[in-house]
């Protein structure tokens, strides 16, 4: 059941701006790291990736399959005999799913572009640095979702954009850093892409190269996108009543 909710989500994507995004997206961060830094293209692309690109498509994704579902005014689903928190849950995993194979996508050129110029970031540690970011990044699938269903497609994603740039850095340097779930990818990332967030390479005695912090911020983001989803799940299956 879930397998074929899941499909037919994607479906709905097929032959759309968004769907082309998946390849486009990390396409125009490799042209983008290419032109602004020639040889240097993975620290710049990752860079690019990491603090803007990548963000800015999960605010875009996310809101565009809301778009949808709201332009028929929830009817394709409301009629149907499935949960509508199966649905939601159908949804954000459709959207999970776009948000790996685009990160898949940004690693494969990264590690392609770097044999042609110069290799910065070994394959390995390309891999986990975008690992690493895919799963600090899922909570704010269920939530901006949620934010496009209550205040609209642009809103919600000038918003959630708006928070991810000027949030992302916030407290990196520092041990609470916890506390601001849009810094936590930006942390993790480093020791793996050997940069600060805003594109300078590490020192070598940075504390940034740091791994002993990844598995506890790993661990707090994806059971904070839980608690989200959860949360919005059945927030979202109320709808049939008072629709």
């Amino acid at each position: 059941m879930m397998f074929g909710i899941v499909q037919s989500e994607i479906i709905k994507f097929k032959h759309t701006f968004s769907m082309k995004l998946i390849l486009f997206a990390p396409f125009v961060t490799l042209l983008l790291g290419y032109f602004l830094s020639g040889s240097s293209i993975q620290y710049a692309a990752y860079n690019w990736w990491c603090t803007m690109i990548f963000l800015m498509f999960i605010s875009i994704w996310c809101s565009d399959i809301i778009k949808k579902e709201k332009n028929t005014e929830f009817q394709n689903i409301l009629c149907l005999p499935t949960d509508l928190g199966k649905i939601w849950i159908g949804k954000n995993i459709a959207i999970i799913i776009f948000l790996f194979v685009a990160n898949f996508f940004m690693w494969i050129g990264c590690t392609v572009f770097g044999y042609f110029t110069t290799v910065n970031i070994t394959p390995l540690n390309g891999i986990a640095g975008c690992i690493f970011l895919f799963l600090t990044s899922i909570w704010q699938v269920p939530f901006i979702m949620f934010l496009s269903d209550k205040i609209g497609y642009l809103p919600a994603i000038l918003l959630s954009f708006a928070a991810n740039v000027l949030l992302f850095s916030v407290g990196v340097g520092k041990t609470c850093f916890f506390l601001n779930l849009y810094a936590i990818p930006a942390r993790i990332v480093c020791p793996f892409f050997g940069i600060y967030p805003n594109g300078l390479l590490l020192e070598n005695d940075s504390p940034l190269w740091n791994t002993d912090c990844i598995i506890p911020a790993v661990i707090i983001s994806l059971f904070l996108a839980i608690l989200i989803l959860a949360a919005s799940t059945i927030l979202f299956s109320r709808r049939k009543y008072y629709e």
